[in-house]
């Protein structure tokens, strides 16, 4: 009997982890980096990570053209360049003598990544995995979140033992010969490669709807600017998009205020990132399995008892690293459930110019609160406070999105009911 053929979306999503493993190398272009470049070139630490709103900026302008590019071009094409750009922006890095260079690579960078990562994933996997979703999803994030614990460790090495110039040239060059053939090669859409996408003749049994329902239904851009349940969906995104930059507070919060060592500092903050490749997995699964507002409950249970206990950790430190293993179990909300809150709120039809609209508000207002929760610790000299913000996010982020997903369910029903009543009898 002839083995039955591997579905071509396994060979995507192969592409999308690649591509996931290459943002964790392009974005530790910052990271390790800062202090031997601050001191080498003698600028200003601000003058520096100044790059990583400027990559945010540009990724912003250029999601609504990202959106419709990838959707109606040669997306194998259109992801090679971005990700060719993206790594000659980090190779420049390393031929630097001022500042300004930097902010020019800036640019580069967020360019390649408009359509290549947090707008281009979502939109790639809806468009090959009618099921399943949530767990491609998952897994091409998980897998970016363990290429950030490597890439960390790789380029502390490197800048030690060949120096910081060097180390970009070797993680620049590395990741391209990695994943540009493969990406190029084999990265189409489902027209391209003439299939369908994955499950999209199988029933989902998740949420009370269908694959089939799924890729029928679905607002236009116009139809979602005028329905409230766009907007409370939007505004959870936003709260994930907030919540989760909490976490990134982890090793300054355990060095500066729990007065622990720069080592203890990093294992916390490893600790985290060790749950958030956990969390991707799982989390996707969940979404899969028991449907979305699952998901949502799913980040509110782990990142809320993880913030918890970091409030508890400030008079008993015993608590800090179980309660970072917790909060990167709610880790990829922002990158996981997000995406799926909004596909499963406007539908699946019109979601990639939807979801890139979003991508604006969601970059620009997880790129500039980043750095006002540290003004709790600035004002009140500590950081309870952001810890229980981290919390309110999230919380509110289930409201507003189990609220947002109902609404949806009533629209499912009413196009479903138009479709009946339309059909000859």
């Amino acid at each position: 009997m002839k083995a039955k053929k591997r579905h071509y979306a396994w060979m995507v999503l192969a592409c999308c982890i690649l591509i996931s493993v290459s943002h964790s190398i392009i974005t530790c272009a910052a990271g390790n980096f800062v202090t031997p470049i601050v001191q080498d070139l003698g600028c200003k630490v601000s003058a520096f990570t100044m790059i990583v709103s400027i990559e945010a900026f540009t990724m912003a302008l250029l999601y609504p053209i990202a959106g419709k590019v990838l959707t109606t071009g040669k997306i194998g094409l259109v992801i090679t360049l971005a990700l060719l750009l993206q790594y000659l922006g980090m190779f420049l890095m390393g031929t630097y003598r001022s500042i300004y260079g930097f902010y020019l690579s800036g640019v580069m960078i967020g360019v390649g990544s408009a359509f290549s990562v947090l707008v281009a994933l979502p939109i790639i996997i809806n468009m090959w995995f009618k099921k399943k979703t949530g767990m491609a999803l998952g897994i091409a994030t998980s897998f970016g979140s363990a290429g950030a614990i490597i890439c960390n460790l790789l380029s502390a090495q490197l800048i030690a033992a060949f120096g910081w110039r060097n180390a970009y040239f070797i993680l620049a060059v590395g990741g391209a010969v990695i994943s540009v053939p493969f990406v190029c090669k084999f990265m189409k859409s489902p027209q391209e490669v003439g299939c369908a996408p994955y499950g999209a003749d199988e029933p989902d049994t998740a949420d009370d709807t269908s694959a089939h329902t799924e890729s029928e239904w679905g607002l236009t851009r116009k139809q979602a600017f005028k329905k409230p349940l766009f907007y409370l969906a939007w505004l959870a995104c936003l709260c994930y998009s907030i919540g989760t930059g909490v976490p990134g507070y982890v090793a300054t919060f355990t060095t500066m205020e729990l007065g622990k060592s720069l080592q203890f500092g990093s294992i916390a903050a490893t600790c985290v990132s060790v749950g958030t490749v956990l969390c991707g997995f799982l989390l996707g699964s969940v979404n899969d399995r028991f449907g979305v507002k699952a998901g949502m409950l799913w980040g509110v249970v782990f990142m809320g008892s993880g913030l918890g206990g970091m409030i508890l950790s400030i008079s008993n430190s015993a608590f800090l690293l179980p309660a970072c293993l917790l909060m990167g179990l709610g880790g990829s909300m922002y990158t996981v459930q997000a995406p799926l809150v909004a596909r499963h709120a406007v539908g699946g039809k019109h979601y990639s110019d939807i979801w890139a609209i979003m991508m604006i508000g969601n970059s620009m207002i997880g790129a500039f609160s980043y750095a006002p929760i540290g003004l709790f610790y600035d004002k009140t000299g500590t950081y309870k406070g952001a810890f229980i913000l981290g919390i309110a996010m999230f919380a509110l982020a289930l409201i507003l999105g189990s609220v947002a997903i109902d609404m949806s369910k009533k629209e499912r029903r009413a196009y479903t009911a138009r479709q009946k009543t339309s059909q000859p009898q």
